[in-house]
């Protein structure tokens, strides 16, 4: 069976809720399935290159 993919499109605001929202979640993290706590990871590591990829192109505006 596939993964299923899905595309989200935030605007600058949302991108900066859902990266803290990451980081809130692997800083309070009680366990469980490591698994999860590896995709916080990346997660959170893929919401921060986005935000630096935002942050360089505005500056270049």
């Amino acid at each position: 069976m596939d993964d299923i993919v899905a595309t989200f499109s935030y605007d600058i605001h949302a991108l900066r809720l859902e990266y803290k929202t990451t980081c809130d979640a692997l800083e309070h993290w009680r366990g469980g399935d490591p698994t999860e706590q590896e995709f916080l990871i990346w997660k959170k590591d893929q919401l921060f290159r986005s935000l630096l990829q935002q942050s360089y192109e505005s500056a270049e505006a």
